[in-house]
């Protein structure tokens, strides 16, 4: 590739990456929040708990969450400022990966694609959980090392990343201990004078990391927290082959996403197997030892394995393999067409990917995409009409809590009320009808809420639905 070919495919990449993290910031901004986001404000960070073990507080995003509310006030989008910089680092490294990459610019770009614009990858991008720090800093402990020459200074940022990333999700702590052992193979491999400080610097960094930020919590840890996960391998890949895949225009074609990848791509690895660059054997191995190191705990210890978010991290490991395998240059007539097809089917999949885009809603949670607007139906009631009690289901009870934090109003939002003058009912979890609130005067155009009231107010309660 020619410097001016790099170049413009440096502004190419770079506006495409630009485009993400502004995409990411208006999501951040719109879209509704949901009860994951909201128990984590409400039951550990505004409680100064985000220190606390528990499967649904991941320590480095509730600690910062915390800080940000405290500086900037509570509302949708600062409880997200860090999935945004965990969204920012994710796409940042992406962007480096690629160009690390000598690649023609359709592969770079395509690898990309795949990597950030990937609906199930994108979601966690934006939900103010801890997924989003941790796939940016599992991101740059893979690529800073290589980026630098394996060096023993590049080996402890990257330790220290690592570490970043267990502290943002506990369910990463497996594929960083993988990680970690790839960079510290390889740099020795090329530095094997240096094993004990390559060791060191792999090790202690990344250890102090989590001692410092997460000890308080795996030092409090107990039992029945991390229970979430699947009992096989099939069930681990099938949720993240049905998140990856999730609604599109083009849905009809989504049975052939992943088995054309899958076909193609075996049959060009079985033509160029003995040239593929040490960073396609890398980050194969990474997979494998993960996935081999989560099966072992499976069957010595009962641990699930990992399931949809909390393997979230197997599909960027699985496309940096796809993408070193893209970069091989064919050597036959044979080979071009066998690379041509794999390249023409992760296109494919980029294309697919991009026809996902949603603005308003996760997959995870969709139920919860009209509860923004459902609070200020509320608080129009609070105004106008004097309703302050207000019992609602399960699914929306966290996120309801949320925005009475948030935009401060005399409502008390409750699961169970006698004084309750309106209930908020999800009729997609079965939220259980209540003969005292007999008529629908609200019902969401996007989800299954309802909002129900004794029919003698119902029609003076109207009078707050949206015009």
């Amino acid at each position: 590739m020619t410097s001016s070919e790099d170049l413009r495919s440096r502004w190419i990449l770079g506006g495409v990456a630009a485009f993400s993290m502004a995409w990411a910031i208006a999501r951040a901004a719109i879209q509704s929040i949901t009860i994951d986001e909201a128990n984590t404000y409400v039951s550990f960070v505004s409680r100064h708990l985000y220190l606390w073990y528990a499967a649904n507080n991941h320590i480095l995003n509730s600690t910062l969450m915390y800080g940000f509310t405290k500086a900037f006030g509570v509302s949708q989008f600062i409880v997200r400022l860090p999935a945004l910089i965990g969204a920012a680092l994710y796409i940042s490294a992406t962007y480096r990966l690629c160009l690390l990459l000598r690649a023609s610019l359709l592969v770079r770009l395509t690898l990309f694609v795949c990597l950030v614009f990937n609906p199930f990858i994108f979601d966690y991008l934006v939900a103010a959980r801890g997924y989003s720090l941790a796939l940016g800093f599992l991101m740059w402990a893979m690529v800073y090392s290589v980026e630098e020459g394996l060096t023993v200074a590049a080996c402890a940022v990257s330790s220290v990343c690592a570490g970043m990333s267990v502290n943002a999700n506990f369910s990463f702590a497996f594929v960083n201990l993988a990680a970690m052992t790839a960079i510290l193979l390889c740099a020795w491999y090329r530095r094997p004078d240096n094993w004990f400080r390559l060791l060191a610097a792999c090790v202690l960094p990344g250890a102090a990391t989590i001692a410092i930020v997460s000890g308080y919590a795996l030092l409090h840890r107990h039992p029945g927290e991390l229970i979430y996960g699947a009992a096989s391998l099939s069930e681990t890949f099938g949720s993240i082959l049905e998140a990856s895949l999730f609604q599109s225009p083009l849905d009809v074609l989504a049975p052939l996403v992943f088995p054309l990848v899958a076909v193609t791509g075996l049959a060009w690895l079985l033509c160029s197997a003995a040239r593929i660059p040490p960073m396609g054997w890398a980050a194969a191995a990474i997979l494998a030892v993960t996935l081999v190191i989560h099966w072992t705990a499976l069957r010595l210890f009962g641990l699930p394995l990992p399931k949809d978010r909390t393997a979230i991290y197997l599909f960027p490991i699985f496309m940096i393999v796809a993408g070193v395998l893209a970069t091989i240059p064919p050597t036959s007539k044979l080979a071009r067409y066998l690379r041509g097809s794999f390249v023409g089917a992760l296109a494919f999949m980029a294309i697919y990917f991009l026809s996902c885009l949603r603005l308003t809603y996760f997959k995870e949670w969709y139920w919860d995409a009209d509860v923004q607007k459902t609070y200020a139906i509320l608080s129009c009631l609070n105004r106008e009409h004097n309703v302050t009690h207000v019992v609602s289901s399960w699914s929306y009870s966290p996120s309801l809590r949320f925005y009475a934090i948030a935009q401060p109003t005399s409502l008390q939002i409750d699961e169970g009320s006698q004084l309750a003058q309106v209930y908020v009912r999800d009729t997609l979890h079965g939220g259980e009808t209540n003969p005292l609130f007999d008529r629908v005067f609200y019902r969401s155009p996007t989800t299954d809420l309802v909002l129900e009231a004794p029919s003698a107010l119902a029609d003076t309660y109207a009078s707050c639905k949206p015009r």
